[in-house]
């Protein structure tokens, strides 16, 4: 009895043992990489807001703009100089040690207001810019996992087609067995099916990059699988469209004019930095007769070379530039860019409708049919076969247009400033 207790001790020993290198092997693999995750869209944008690493660059650069701000609007560090001088000789009995000592303040013009304000706008442009930057890297995750999502079912489909190919191939080599086809007959399938799983292989491939670039995109070691679809609602109507795009600050429309402000500001700070530096100082003497004195006094430089000319010829680029595009925005860019996109964005959406419901959906019908007539010995091998490549064909072209449709749609969120 205690060597059966014994035995079976050793055996429960023996498979923790082997529980707990499972167990460590699973570890070991994920920490290499080797998992896998999947994710709907609503979950993998959760994800990637926690641990992208372009969110931390996001907030990094909005970080960068606001220290700009910082070192515009702050002060100078006052300057203080002090030195104190000995003499060995007699000079009549003044002779003491002489002190001076001076405390200055550099100051320039803009720095009464002018650079206060413009280190507002910085702020504001920074918060509008990084506010923007989310919105374009939801969109751009969105375009990503669209094309994951694509590629994967188009792998599916292509796996299917090749079995499809695989078993009316079998049909017909009976068919050739019993002399009643020709053995070209059998070469066409043969032939369909290798062409599947020659683009089979090379949509893989599209796979794993996709899945490498989201990863890279998302901050994750693991493979991302797309779950499921993007789902969208119904587009709005264009007035609808352009009011939101002239409501939200985070729009094309508003980061222009925010950036045209901004630029005139600093065009008017950089002719204000044309005068210079003031360093207005207080000075204390102490003289080796034993008197002490304070006093004021100025310094300033001579601006006979440099007049801040390279930042206000950079300012006013910078101005020409952003009013240039708020103009071409505010005479009915806006407006023609929202109704163009929202125009190619119906028409894209209505294209992958037909082509999901109609064009393949008809083709799935005429390969069935010609399955039928060719199994009642009524229909060609030919007609079977084209209908089968068709059928690939359009199901490879509609999943193009799906992955088309979600771009466009994105481009679409980014000019409004909100996801629609």
């Amino acid at each position: 009895m205690c060597r059966v207790v014994l035995r079976l001790l050793r055996n429960a020993s023996a498979l923790s043992g082997c529980v707990a290198v499972i167990i460590a092997a699973d570890i070991h693999a994920q920490s290499l990489g080797n998992c896998e995750e999947k994710f709907s869209f609503e979950s993998l944008r959760a994800y990637a807001l926690s641990h992208s690493p372009s969110v931390t660059e996001i907030d990094r650069d909005f970080a960068l703009e606001v220290a700009r701000a910082f070192d515009l609007e702050v002060l100078a560090n006052p300057e203080v100089s002090a030195e104190q001088v000995y003499t060995r000789m007699n000079i009549g009995g003044a002779n003491d040690a002489q002190t001076n000592a001076a405390l200055s303040q550099p100051l320039r013009l803009s720095n009464f207001g002018k650079r206060d304000r413009v280190a507002r706008l910085m702020r504001s442009v920074g918060d509008v810019g990084k506010r923007a930057k989310l919105l374009e890297f939801n969109q751009r995750l969105l375009v990503q996992y669209a094309n994951l999502y694509v590629s994967q079912e188009s792998e599916r489909l292509l796996s299917e087609g090749a079995r499809e190919a695989q078993a009316l191939m079998a049909q017909v080599e009976k068919g050739v067995r019993q002399g009643l086809l020709s053995e070209g007959a059998g070469a066409l399938f043969e032939a369909e099916r290798y062409r599947l799983e020659a683009l089979r292989e090379g949509v893989a491939a599209t796979v794993s990059t996709s899945r490498s670039e989201l990863s890279v995109l998302v901050g994750t070691e693991c493979r991302v699988t797309a779950e499921s679809p993007p789902l969208f609602a119904p587009l709005p109507a264009e007035d609808v469209l352009v009011q939101k795009a002239r409501a939200s600050d985070v729009s094309e429309a508003s980061r222009t004019d925010l950036r045209r402000r901004l630029a005139r500001e600093q065009v008017e700070l950089s002719r204000m930095d044309a005068f210079p530096v003031m360093s207005p100082r207080v000075v204390y003497q102490h003289t080796n007769d034993g008197g002490d004195f304070v006093g004021f006094g100025l310094t300033v430089p001579l601006p006979l070379w440099n007049r801040n000319q390279g930042e206000n010829m950079r300012a006013e680029a910078e101005e020409r530039a952003a009013e240039k595009q708020r103009e071409f925005l505010a005479q009915g860019g806006l407006e023609s860019q929202v109704r163009n996109l929202r125009e190619a964005s119906v028409r894209l959406q209505k294209q992958v409708d037909m082509y999901g419901v109609h064009v393949v959906g008809a083709f799935k019908r005429a390969l069935k049919s010609e399955e039928r007539l060719f199994q009642q010995g009524q229909g060609g091998v030919a007609q079977v076969w084209q209908a089968l490549r068709a059928l690939n064909e359009a199901r490879m072209t509609h999943l193009g247009l799906v992955a088309s449709a979600v771009s466009m749609r994105a481009q679409l969120s980014v000019l409004i400033g909100e996801e629609v």
